[in-house]
């Protein structure tokens, strides 16, 4: 069976037309994270990337979707590569004597460095996931957060 002319060209049209309906691949962004702050070279800067996650409080280690370690003697800028468009938000500490955690008095107040995306700050305890939120659009390719880091009693 032959088709004419019209008939291939109004089925390439429709082809077409139907490519437009189908989802395009999300780009991945390289988020920037830069750390400002940082009192000394000792031990390690930690940084987490959070997204939102329903029933976690952040910065619960059950919203981190990324993370990344580096000596804090040149830790000045971390690349957190391959995020999709979305909410997120950041919490980083300057663990001085690299045990892995953020020390804290017997109050639990910490005794380490530490800081938020947005610079964000509550009186008593972490801010909320809201106060510390950025959005990475989905036409970013390299977005730049600071989180700026500070020290108890300074």
């Amino acid at each position: 069976m032959t088709t004419s002319p019209a008939s291939r060209l109004a089925a390439l049209a429709v082809l077409a037309a139907l490519t437009l309906l189908i989802p395009t691949t999300v780009s991945a962004a390289d988020l920037v994270v830069r750390i400002e702050g940082v009192r000394s070279g000792a031990g390690d800067i930690r940084v987490a990337v959070h997204q939102r996650t329903a029933g976690v409080d952040f910065p619960d280690v059950a919203g981190i979707v990324e993370a990344a370690i580096r000596p804090a003697a040149g830790a000045g800028v971390f690349i957190i590569a391959g995020l999709v468009p979305g909410d997120y938000a950041i919490a980083a500490f300057h663990d001085e004597d690299r045990d892995g955690d953020l020390n804290t008095n017997l109050l639990g107040m910490p005794t380490e460095g530490y800081g938020f995306s947005n610079e964000a700050r509550e009186l008593f305890g972490p801010p909320g996931f809201d106060a510390a939120a950025f959005v990475i659009e989905a036409d970013e390719r390299r977005p730049v957060v600071t989180v700026k880091i500070d020290y108890p009693g300074s």
